[in-house]
């Protein structure tokens, strides 16, 4: 699953608008999916809350995953409304029909996975939340089909690279991915020479590291190097190898790593979350977890679900034990909005500062 909360406001008028935006809203070009976007309705206007995408469920897992994901991530965002829309779905036999140029539409019933929108729409009312549009693709493209699954009424998306979502997102900086896979490759590691090579710097590194580990002299040099080389990245002022492999031995001090994790909270999060970037394409195992939860927490933090969860899953399967990757992955299976995590990780960088200045690293 992955999810978004992006604060930034943008119009949305018609349903074609929205299904060119739902890239941009989960970070890439999904395909054979169902995704649930909701609505917070103010006295001004209707604000978009989470998005979450999921794999489409078998026929006979519609209702049971329906109900999981509307009493989990939904309900604990406390929407209004809410729009699904389910891509793909349909099998080779079925016909896509026309799109209706009629202002009565078409006819619905015939539209893929219906018993599947059925089943949200259920579940959404027993939560006492609108299903104010149902809509259905056969995939995200300039000049695809949509239409709704309630009159069969439809039209054509719009070119989603322009859409203003892809506009706004564009000048902050964010990247929306062919699809999941490509999003995933873009933190995959740079070379088997790279992380070879690296290992072995890495191990002399901590042998020399190890004797002075807990001392409050080595403690305050780890934050030190950390934050340096944030400032540096921030600055455009490129790292050297040995700058890296530094702080990859500071964050193995779990203390130094928490810390870290409150620059996603400061003016310094690009440039942090571009170094955690920059050193989970680099870092050999077991190390590339610490810096692969960091980015993580800095995407989530900022809204991007989709990029948390591949860099999540990347530190899972090197260290599935990983103290504060369980603590997001629990986040993110609950539903736990930025804004909620927010806290936590502020909690959490303002015990290890504690800890620092008081020696007790």
């Amino acid at each position: 699953m992955s999810s978004s909360a992006r604060q930034h406001t943008v119009r949305l008028s018609d349903p074609a608008e929205f299904v060119a935006a739902i890239p941009h809203l989960i970070g890439f070009y999904p395909s054979e999916s169902v995704v649930v976007t909701t609505l917070h309705d103010t006295e001004e206007t209707t604000r978009v809350g989470m998005t979450a995408r999921i794999d489409l469920p078998s026929t006979r897992r519609s209702s049971e995953v329906a109900t999981a994901l509307v009493r989990g991530p939904v309900v604990r965002d406390a929407p209004t409304a809410a729009v699904v829309t389910v891509v793909g779905g349909a099998s080779p036999q079925e016909h896509i029909p026309p799109v209706p140029t009629s202002p009565e539409g078409g006819d619905g019933r015939g539209l893929p996975r219906r018993e599947l929108v059925e089943a949200f729409g259920a579940a959404l009312e027993e939560e006492g939340i609108r299903l104010v549009q149902a809509l259905w693709t056969p995939e995200v493209r300039a000049g695809g089909v949509w239409y709704r699954y309630t009159d069969g009424r439809g039209g054509t998306v719009p070119d989603p690279g322009s859409s203003p979502v892809a506009a706004l997102l564009a000048v902050s900086g964010a990247v929306t991915f062919p699809n999941r896979e490509e999003l995933a490759a873009s933190i995959a590691p740079e070379s088997q020479e790279t992380l070879a090579r690296w290992s072995a710097r890495l191990n002399l590194l901590q042998d020399e590291a190890d004797p002075h580990r807990g001392l409050a002299d080595m403690c305050v040099a780890d934050v030190e190097a950390v934050f340096a080389a944030i400032r540096r990245t921030e600055h455009g002022e490129p790292l050297t190898e040995e700058d890296l492999l530094r702080v990859l031995v500071a964050l193995s001090d779990y203390r130094v790593r928490d810390l870290a994790m409150g620059t996603a909270l400061t003016s310094r999060a690009r440039a942090a979350e571009q170094l955690w970037f920059t050193l989970v394409r680099k870092a050999p195992e077991p190390e590339v977890a610490d810096v692969a939860v960091l980015l993580a927490f800095s995407a989530y933090l900022r809204g991007d679900g989709a990029l948390a969860n591949v860099a999540l899953e990347r530190a899972e399967r090197t260290r599935p034990a990983h103290r504060l990757g369980e603590l997001l992955r629990r986040a993110l299976d609950a539903g736990v909005g930025p804004d909620t995590l927010s806290e936590i990780v502020r909690d959490t960088a303002a015990d290890a500062r504690m800890m620092i200045d008081h020696e007790e690293c």
